[in-house]
């Protein structure tokens, strides 16, 4: 009996297995594109879709971050990371317009707590 169940589990668990490998897969063929489409009932409305404007804008930050880090200053490099920093913030929270509005006012304290710790201190 005990062996029928094990039989039974293995059999679900690669069943299992091979319909997260159609749900997930790249170059399927028609059988498998169909049994995707009934499992997954299109799976692009969950994932986001990016623009080509979205991805020029974080493809010039990551470049600058590039041109930035190449620098020999370090002073420059301080600059320019958290230049890249502030305009990555700034990305990021047009793309969560609604986690922005609800945390707007508590980020604005901690920003406000951050910038009276946070600080360049010259130690000699």
């Amino acid at each position: 009996m005990t062996m029928l169940i094990a039989a039974i589990l293995l059999y679900m668990l690669a069943i299992t297995i091979c319909l997260t490998v159609i749900v997930k897969g790249h170059s399927l063929n028609n059988i498998e594109k169909k049994l995707k489409k009934l499992i997954a009932k299109d799976s692009a409305d969950s994932e986001d879709v990016i623009t080509q404007k979205d991805y020029y804008q974080a493809y010039e930050i990551v470049d600058d971050l590039g041109a930035v880090l190449e620098c020999n200053n370090d002073m420059v490099k301080y600059d320019g990371v958290k230049s890249v920093f502030r305009r990555v913030e700034k990305f990021r929270n047009q793309k969560q317009p609604e986690t922005n509005k609800i945390d707007e006012g508590e980020s604005e304290l901690d920003d406000q707590a951050c910038k009276k710790r946070n600080g360049l201190w010259v130690v000699k």
